[in-house]
């Protein structure tokens, strides 16, 4: 039997909570659930809140076990004996390895359509003391049911978990596949692949025999085996979809004298994927048993750029290159580094002659260029060590307001939208504004999304205590020490912010103290074309910096000359969009970094409101707005 504890209308609710009593009507309320879920309410909606202390019964025991039929993918779903207060129960069932670390709570979030639909999954409902067929399940995989059972006032209860692994079937007919090799050379071959009638679909990578990174790799993305491995990277490049019909792979810029494999799953004509087929060829022996050297050449040298170009000699297979400020350099690591470090694109191995520019290297600053070569008979040669030195910085300082564009990213993702106007930016989720947008190419001109230090050398990290950036309050902080990146350069200094006022709403910092970036800051939240907008402008003060103070910036006619150096930048109040509508639009403006939070399902965010501006983690449940910074 339930028994009401407590039963609090909305004006003793107010008695008690004095800030309440004082709430306006445009006041909202937000409850943060453990499963990360955010529930609005604005205060003129709440009647009453009922507390009940509920002794309920939402037992569940459901067994999942073979099908009697033999079919290969089926399951039998018997819900078996349920609690008494049980109403309704839904169920899904993801793969076991994508819920591995999540706890129950997090659980309680793949039950809402986005999250399922984002995991691949479908809701569906069922009965106690009934039985279910469950079909379309891969063989061999092992997969979770997950059971949400609801009591008579649609109150969830806990999560139910029962882990399952579909039979090993057998596949329908008889699906094969030939792999043929041609064209096999120093670097690469052709493999042509060939199904049978049985096969509707294959997967297929090109891959090291025995690759050390592999499992590395696996581990890192949570993927379980590499038959899942093969099937999410092994599909067709244009289409998304498994390869049908003949195909031909040529495969170029491999090491020579080396074991490579196509590992292959095959689809048949009910769906199931087979076990990985593995079809092996071995690229043939380049070099001789004599000492393999490289030469090396450095060019084109500017302040933060060196061409290097590296050429192998006649009796090298291979060999791997880098550079290395002179100040770490440490002769015995960098051997090891080279020779030890499996492949990978950021050390590869070379077979011919290579030429790389380097980029974002530091002014005024020496490095050596180092290579190192196997021979054929896969024996190191000697270390090749060139030095070259950067040119020195002689230019004027660019701030990082500089860096940032001037426009949000447009819906498709391929270029820029060309007004502030509330509605026109593209949304995206946080995953794919990091698959998008890390290195992107606009008009010629290279982007990336910007990391949580490159924000915050724009606006700060939201403060524990008064905010930093307040449009409405007059906090004052002096001396806040942060480590910031600006185009790619680490800058811890000293900064100074000072709030605003209502009738201002503008905010102004003094930032980068003691460094060549020290500038002066105004945010303001305003109307552009009867559009809320938040307005930021960055002033160098170049050798000024000694006689100006935060409070001199926060005063207008410090802002009313010397603008020729002005630079400013506008974040439009897009909000968010969540559940197939723009939320929050006309008051609150939200930017994706590239940073994942601390906590699951968090990531780094610049936010604004008509009250202040401030970096913060937010939930990556909503869709948010792209401002790229320039490389």
């Amino acid at each position: 039997m339930k028994k009401q504890i407590l039963h609090i209308i909305l004006g003793a609710l107010l008695a008690l909570l004095p800030s309440l009593a004082m709430a306006q009507n445009s006041e909202r309320m937000l409850i943060y659930s453990k499963s990360g879920e955010v529930l609005p309410y604005r205060i003129e909606h709440i009647d009453s809140i009922k507390f009940l202390s509920d002794e309920v019964d939402l037992s569940l025991n459901p067994t999942v076990v073979a099908h009697e039929n033999g079919k290969t993918g089926w399951m039998k779903l018997n819900v078996g004996s349920v609690g008494s207060n049980v109403q309704r129960i839904q169920v899904i069932i993801p793969e076991s390895y994508m819920i591995a670390n999540m706890d129950d709570m997090q659980c309680l979030r793949l039950f809402t359509p986005e999250m399922a639909a984002r995991m691949g999954n479908q809701i569906f409902e069922v009965e106690g003391n009934k039985e279910y067929d469950l079909s379309g399940l891969q063989r061999g995989y092992t997969y979770t049911a997950l059971f949400l059972p609801y009591d008579e006032i649609g109150c969830a209860g806990n999560v139910k978990r029962v882990e399952f692994t579909v039979p090993n079937g057998k596949l329908a007919g008889d699906p094969k596949i030939e792999v043929n090799f041609s064209d096999i050379t120093t670097t690469g071959y052709t493999a042509t692949l060939t199904p049978n009638d049985d096969v509707t679909g294959y997967f297929f990578l090109n891959m090291e025999t025995d690759d050390p990174t592999l499992d590395q790799m696996m581990q890192m993305m949570r993927i379980p085996d590499l038959k899942h491995y093969i099937v999410q990277f092994g599909r067709s490049f244009t289409t998304g979809n498994p390869h049908e019909g003949v195909q031909e792979s040529v495969m170029t810029d491999f090491k020579p004298g080396t074991s490579y494999t196509v590992y292959v799953v095959l689809i048949d004509t009910d769906g199931q994927y087979s076990d990985v087929q593995k079809f092996t060829v071995t690229t043939e022996k380049k070099g001789t048993s004599e000492t393999a050297h490289v030469s090396i050449e450095v060019k084109d040298i500017t302040k933060t750029t060196a061409t290097i170009v590296n050429t192998p000699d006649e009796n090298t297979s291979s060999y791997r290159e880098t550079i290395v400020e002179k100040s770490l350099y440490n002769e015995e690591n960098i051997i090891k580094y080279l020779q030890e470090t499996p492949d990978s694109q950021e050390l590869p191995y070379h077979s011919d002659e290579y030429t790389w520019t380097w980029p974002k290297l530091k002014p005024g600053t020496t490095y050596y260029a180092v290579a190192m070569a196997k021979n054929g008979d896969n024996e190191w040669g000697p270390l090749t060590k060139v030095e070259f030195t950067t040119l020195s910085v002689d230019q004027a300082v660019t701030l990082p307001l500089a860096y940032l564009a001037e426009y949000n990213v447009n819906a498709e993702g391929t270029d820029f939208v060309t007004t502030q106007d509330l509605d026109v930016s593209g949304y995206f989720s946080y995953e794919d504004a990091v698959e998008k947008f890390t290195n992107v190419t606009i008009a010629g001109k290279k982007y990336h999304l910007p990391s949580k230090e490159e924000w915050m050398a724009i606006v700060p990290v939201a403060s524990s205590g008064d905010d930093y950036l307040s449009f409405t309050s007059s906090f004052r902080h002096n001396d806040v020490y942060e480590t910031v990146v600006i185009h790619g350069e680490t800058i811890s200094s000293s900064n100074d912010y000072r709030g605003g006022s209502v009738s201002s709403n503008k905010a102004h910092a003094l930032r980068f103290k003691g460094t060549k970036y020290v500038s002066a800051w105004r945010y303001e939240s305003m109307l552009l074309n009867d559009k809320r907008v938040l307005k930021i402008t960055a002033r160098p003060l170049d050798g000024k910096a000694d006689n100006v103070t935060v409070d001199d910036i926060a005063k207008p006619e410090f802002w009313e000359s010397n603008t020729e150096s002005d630079i400013v930048r506008i974040l439009p109040a897009s909000g968010s969009f969540s559940y197939g509508k723009p939320r929050w639009q006309g008051s609150d403006g939200y930017f994706w970094s590239s940073t994942a939070g601390e906590e699951e399902y968090t990531a780094w965010s610049l936010a604004f409101d008509t009250s202040s501006v401030y970096l913060s983690p937010l939930y990556t449940t909503q869709d948010r707005t792209v401002r790229l910074l320039a490389d």
